[in-house]
């Protein structure tokens, strides 16, 4: 009877790895993400939006409860706020957006290779002004483990392990490469030196302290603009 019961669970096995889904434009082509109990979340908001997978086409796709697992560079998806949560098939994406109270959210897939310092990933960031993409913001979660050490991590502690959220910022250089810049003028100003002075001038004469993504954005778009 043991010898029945362990073949049978070595044949759902093998017939559960078999399957390969393939996406349709219907985000229910998916599969299964375990999670651990750890502080914190690996995803990019709390709540969970309802919204789309963008095709290659433009087309997008029926709408699921969604978000971005940014820890492990996964968009996924719910079939309801109490199911579990899946990973989403998206090689056909080229974005998403998310409903939010505050307005869309909508992210744009970037190869490592488009960023002045080559990036070994290909993921999903933040379009600063849509549809313009001269300024993204990158979303990532560090798994900080205060017990981490040699071959022991907090997954044999009591300790609990805590996601920490790091968000950069990245412009459209003039290398049409995406650089990443701080929240400083002197920073937005080495990227853009041939126009170092229009700049400037712009900067001051519409009182413009770079204290967001926004603010960059309207210096970067203004350097286009005297092309």
């Amino acid at each position: 009877m043991k010898y029945l019961i362990y073949l049978s669970i070595f044949f759902i096995s093998v017939l559960t790895q078999a399957q390969n889904p393939v996406n349709s434009g219907d985000l229910s082509d998916g599969f299964k993400i375990m999670r651990n109990d750890l502080k914190g979340s690996p995803f990019l908001t709390q709540k969970w939006y309802v919204g789309h997978g963008v095709l290659k086409d433009g087309k997008l796709t029926t709408p699921q409860i969604m978000n971005y697992d940014i820890h492990g560079n996964n968009l996924v998806y719910k079939a309801n706020e109490n199911e579990d949560v899946l990973k989403l098939l998206d090689n056909n994406f080229t974005g998403f957006i998310l409903k939010a109270e505050t307005g869309e959210l909508i992210f744009t897939k970037i190869p490592g290779e488009q960023f002045e310092k080559n990036k070994k990933d290909t993921k999903y960031y933040q379009i600063v002004n849509p549809p313009s993409r001269l300024v993204v913001t990158e979303f990532y979660k560090e798994l900080d483990d205060p017990n981490a050490s040699g071959w022991t991590s907090s997954t044999q502690s009591t300790k609990s392990a805590e996601y920490d959220l790091e968000v950069d910022y990245y412009v459209l250089n003039p290398k049409n490469k995406y650089e990443e810049v701080k929240l400083k003028e002197r920073a937005i100003l080495k990227i853009f030196d041939d126009k170092k002075k229009e700049l400037e001038s712009f900067i001051n004469s519409n009182d413009i302290d770079i204290n967001s993504p926004e603010d960059l954005f309207k210096i970067v778009e203004h350097y286009y603009s005297l092309k």
